[in-house]
């Protein structure tokens, strides 16, 4: 069977609502990760700071 799109998906609870949150994206419509999901903290590092 083939699939389209990515790989895995990555759930964990929302830390404002408690809903699902699906590889940061929270399934509550209510919530403001819904609509703004949640970043990695390692995500948001300037790769360049650490050339030094």
């Amino acid at each position: 069977m083939s699939y389209i799109g990515g790989g895995m998906y990555h759930a964990e609870p929302c830390p404002e609502c408690g809903a699902i949150l699906w590889n940061g994206r929270c399934e509550n419509p209510d919530c403001v990760y819904h609509w703004h999901p949640n970043q990695d903290e390692d995500d948001e590092e300037d790769p360049q700071e650490n050339d030094q």
